[in-house]
């Protein structure tokens, strides 16, 4: 008999020694084969590995790319290729540069996106003149092509579960039934969608053969979960990647995007005002306009333009507020589609509230008590106003305090940023919706407003949404971009498009259906459901780095499950 608590007590047998070691290796041996063995046969039959080989998902997910650094502002971003072999898109240069073998063109030089959202296009008949641009250009330098993200996909997964709006799926290319492409589902079965304004609408699909009338009710716009929604913001500019050299050579060719009377916010990460009666902080719409415009799509003039770049008004504003007493009242402000959208602290209330441009009443507001220890004097608490898929939230220290929304249509929506009654293009595909200066009322201007006490701002930043472009092919508007070419999704079908919406090939602009493809469905622009191969859900192997040009290191930090 032994004790409960002490050693053997008399009589019982001495503990095992060291030579019983030798079943627990060999268990342990044994597990780990079976691990691997389970593992491969996941692998095999539950889980694949894909290489992403291009840049329609970018920034989310990166196909072959340039990798910058800038040495003013610290800001890391990835580029597309701008050279190919033999210009056969489907192979770049593994050395972007004149020191690649028989390559002519100079050495890539690119934009800072946090010194500039604008670069100054200048054509020139020398095809090697470099151009000219607003902002910081980091020095040329030759770049050697980093490879795209590895990924995992579930294959399975829509067997027993159907697939939702906003999954990011690997499916055969309706084109060209030998690709494997990768994009976000935005259209489910039985449903018909519209990309207006850059946001999806989705009502149920009428009837096979039945006439369908796109100004009639029963649209709804698709709003993204807000774990979806916080990873998909692309940063326009934050203030923690304020340049370090401002003025150069007796010139200043930076500016802060943030300005207002009393504020001290040049060349510097932190604002900062003296003045406890109403100040404002606003943003410079002019040197910083703010559209879908994506850094990794630049590209070099000598080659092609940039694609056009359309307004948004989806954004988020965010800094870390620290008042220096109590009392202090704050408002964040979006103007854009002839309305005003706000988000307010005040009198212990965290406030969202929109209205009509030029309105003095609130027309919807909704609110909720502040969180306690919010805008304590000499704490920094951070606040965040986002306006995303006609809804507006408040978030105070990384939590959603108050939420409204407000339900247009379509064409309430376009009506309120293009000025233009349905009337005017709802009886002919014109592609007039195709083109940026068509939006004249969606682009945005915002401010900041405080009053109440001196404060420092923190990590001063803006973000926008996801933008899908209203593309058109020739004269044909895109699919789903246009009333005219609304795309009507039977049961089995579903509608993609790439997160990198200016330069992804997707439903919005298929025009053939693979041979092999039409037995299966011939409509153009939709992906069948035997089509859909399965769902990204975990990059595995980030684009690596690479030591001395030889040597690749997994970015393990980048590792990361997909929004």
């Amino acid at each position: 008999m032994s004790s409960e608590r002490g050693g053997p007590g008399p009589g019982s047998r001495p503990a095992p020694g060291p030579h019983h070691h030798e079943g627990s290796i060999k268990e342990t041996l044994v597990s780990i084969i079976i691990s691997l063995a389970m593992a491969f046969i996941a692998k095999s039959y539950v889980v694949e590995a894909f290489v992403i080989p291009t840049g329609s998902m970018a920034p989310t997910l990166l196909g072959k790319h340039m990798l910058f650094r800038s040495d003013q502002t610290g800001y890391e971003w990835a580029v597309n290729p701008w050279y190919y072999i033999n210009q056969n898109a489907d192979f770049p240069a593994p050395l972007q540069g004149a020191d690649d073998a028989n390559r002519p063109w100079p050495d890539p030089m690119v934009t800072d996106p946090m010194t500039t959202s604008r670069s100054n296009i200048e054509f020139a008949p020398d095809p090697r003149t470099i151009r000219e641009r607003a902002g910081y250009t980091p020095p040329p330098q030759v770049k050697r092509l980093r490879m795209g993200d590895r990924i995992l996909v579930h294959k399975y997964l829509y067997e027993v579960l159907p697939p939702r709006r906003w999954d990011v799926v690997v499916f055969k290319n309706p084109e060209n039934a030998t690709q494997n492409f990768i994009k976000r589902l935005v259209g489910l079965a039985g449903e018909e969608i519209w990309l207006a304004d850059g946001d999806v609408f989705a009502r149920p699909a009428p009837p096979s053969g039945a006439g369908t009338d796109p100004a009639k009710d029963g649209w709804f716009i698709a709003r993204k979960p807000d774990r979806i929604q916080r990873a998909l913001w692309r940063t326009i500019y934050s203030s923690e990647y304020c340049p370090r050299e401002p003025v150069r050579d007796g010139r200043r060719w930076f500016h802060s995007p943030w300005s207002g009377d009393g504020w001290a916010s040049e060349d510097r990460t932190e604002y900062r005002c003296d003045n406890p009666i109403a100040s404002r902080l606003e943003w410079d719409t002019v040197n910083w306009p703010i559209t879908d415009r994506v850094p990794y799509n630049e590209v070099a003039s000598r080659i092609m333009p940039e694609r056009p770049a359309f307004p948004v008004a989806d954004l988020r504003m965010r800094c870390g507020v620290r008042p220096d007493s109590e009392g202090l009242k704050l408002s964040a402000t979006i103007s854009a589609r002839n309305h005003e959208f706000q988000a307010a602290i005040e009198d212990g209330r965290a406030i969202v509230r929109m209205r009509p441009a030029g309105a003095s009443e609130w027309s919807r507001e909704d609110w909720s008590p502040l969180p306690r220890q919010a805008l304590a004097p000499g704490r920094v608490t951070n606040i965040e106003f986002w306006h995303a898929d006609q809804s507006l939230s408040l978030w105070i220290d990384g939590r959603k305090v108050v939420t409204s929304t407000y339900d247009w249509g379509p064409s309430e929506r376009l009506l309120h940023v293009t000025g233009m009654p349905g009337d005017d293009y709802f009886d002919e595909p014109s592609t007039a919706l195709s083109r940026p200066e068509t939006y004249t009322g969606a682009a945005p201007k915002l401010w900041w407003s405080f009053d109440g006490a001196p404060v420092t701002l923190y990590r001063v930043g803006l973000d926008r949404d996801l933008y899908y472009q209203p593309v058109a092919r020739g004269d044909t508007p895109g699919l789903a971009t246009h009333p005219a070419r609304l795309a009507h999704l039977g049961p089995d079908q579903f509608f993609a498009c790439g997160d990198n919406s200016p330069a992804s090939q997707d439903g919005r602009l298929w025009n053939r259906v693979d041979p092999w493809v039409q037995d299966i469905d011939s409509e153009l622009g939709v992906v069948n459901r035997k089509l859909l191969l399965g769902k990204a859900f975990f990059v595995y192997f980030p684009s690596p780095f690479m030591v001395n040009d030889r040597i690749p290191v997994p970015d393990f930090g980048s590792m990361r499950f997909i929004r």
